[in-house]
């Protein structure tokens, strides 16, 4: 063979690889563009038609796990669990497979009446990944479904350890302790929540709710306040020498208090301003002992001169009359606050080590 024919042959080779990838990645292409039609269609309800599709992209692009989870998700909105059951069984298995396919696919297993693989599936997915706040938050539901309420409760803490900025464990946590006797824990975790879930219906929810517990936790009467956010346990395990390591409750109360003194009423206003002055206090000296990255997050607003503006958008939806007429007084101020909440640099950041676990 001479060398002029051995270079033809090279080149030939070359082109021809050249030409098959060319045309996977064709494939790859449609399938994806033929995916979001399909998509499309299911939003729309047109379950069996966005399955076909989908199909037709699987065959077009049988490595990516995304088609068949998306056949599964649709059989799963059909009420089918059986059959997306076979089918995430087989898409576990693909490679780059996210956290999200054993969610979805432990969740058809419940869906299934089947509580208990579901859980096996979740802990699978964990093995997998270990950082997974979703897996731990379908736990959790798993074992509140179930009344089970500190397993569950342990579940969402978990996913918030392995997971800080993940919200929904934040807010599941939130609704549970909002209808205990700890309503602390639960405004801490619910306005945590707020500042990672923005502007949604759940947002919503739990902005109503905190205001709602503001109002029936603060009494004001006279010359006589109350509050009655958590009750105090002190243990001997608390006592440290002479010295009484108080929980967190304790130290809320007492710098919350002080700024009810010279409030005739529970209101939007006056619990904003209770708010404020409760920061003033605790960064006297108790932040020193009880560092709280909700806390601080609430430091920096009042550095920045926008907490009062803050806690009026807090709990508005618990009061949307008077939140109104605030805005409409204070357009200014609501303004400058919409600003910086609204810059990326000042977004609450939670890591591993400023997370807040009661």
């Amino acid at each position: 063979m001479n060398k002029q024919t051995k270079t033809k042959k090279i080149l030939i080779l070359f082109l021809i690889f050249i030409g098959i990838n060319s045309y996977s990645q064709d494939n790859k292409e449609i399938a994806l563009t033929k995916a979001k039609k399909a998509v499309v269609l299911m939003d729309e309800g047109k379950l069996d038609e966005s399955i076909k599709i989908l199909k037709e992209c699987q065959k077009l692009d049988n490595e990516n796990f995304i088609y068949p989870y998306e056949i599964a998700y649709a059989y799963i909105q059909k009420k089918e669990y059986d059959t997306a059951i076979k089918i995430l069984k087989k898409t576990i298995k693909y490679k780059n497979v996210t956290s999200r396919v054993y969610q979805t696919f432990g969740n058809c297993y419940d869906y299934n009446n089947q509580p208990e693989k579901a859980i096996k599936t979740y802990d699978e997915g964990l093995k997998k990944f270990p950082n997974a706040g979703n897996l731990y938050l379908e736990k959790g539901n798993i074992y509140l479904g179930k009344n089970e309420y500190d397993k569950a409760i342990e579940n969402y803490e978990k996913g918030i350890k392995v997971d800080p900025m993940y919200p929904s464990n934040y807010y599941r946590l939130a609704l549970l302790f909002l209808n205990s006797n700890d309503k602390l824990n639960g405004l801490i975790y619910g306005e945590i929540f707020m500042n990672l879930e923005r502007t949604t219906k759940r947002t919503k929810e739990i902005s109503e709710l905190l205001y709602q517990t503001y109002t029936k936790s603060i009494q004001i009467n006279g010359d006589k306040s109350k509050i009655e956010f958590c009750d105090i346990i002190i243990s001997d395990k608390d006592i440290k020498g002479e010295e009484i390591d108080l929980p967190l409750c304790a130290i809320f109360g007492k710098n919350f208090i002080l700024g009810m003194l010279n409030q005739k009423e529970v209101n939007l206003n006056s619990i904003s301003d209770i708010r404020i002055s409760f920061i003033k206090n605790f960064y006297k000296e108790d932040y020193k002992k009880y560092s709280n990255v909700l806390f601080d997050y609430n430091k920096k607003m009042l550095d920045e001169g926008v907490l009062d503006a803050y806690n009026h958008y807090l709990l508005q939806i618990g009061t949307p009359k008077e939140f109104k007429e605030w805005k409409n007084n204070n357009t200014d101020k609501y303004n400058k606050f919409v600003e910086w909440y609204t810059n990326p640099d000042n977004y609450l950041k939670i890591n591993k080590e400023n997370i807040y676990i009661r």
